[in-house]
């Protein structure tokens, strides 16, 4: 990862987007394949226990491709939803790619 940062306390940002997933193999995958899919961008990885917030600065991008690579196996983006009770910013969905983004209006 190229500027990860994992961490139990968080640093706070107003402009911070991403997904909150239940901890395990998923959301460790998605961390990876968020990483790889917003090169120079700082990640903010916070481990909560039960939960862990996946989050970048004004827009977070999560490809199916990325994903299917670092899970090892096909998998529709519409089934991170079960596993992503909240999520900062806001969200737009494609079959293909999954984008938080910040926007202030």
């Amino acid at each position: 990862m190229n500027a990860a940062s994992r961490d139990n306390h968080g640093e706070g940002s107003a402009n911070w987007v991403g997904p909150v997933l239940r901890a395990g193999d998923l959301a460790e995958s998605v961390a990876r394949a968020i990483a790889e899919d917003n090169p120079g961008k700082r990640i903010n990885i916070l481990d909560r226990g039960d939960y862990v917030r996946i989050h970048t600065d004004q827009q977070c991008r999560l490809t199916r491709q990325t994903l299917e690579r670092q899970l090892g196996h096909p998998y529709e983006l519409r089934l991170l939803e079960l596993e992503m009770p909240s999520f900062s910013g806001r969200l737009e969905t494609r079959a293909d790619e999954y984008v938080w983004y910040y926007r202030n209006s």
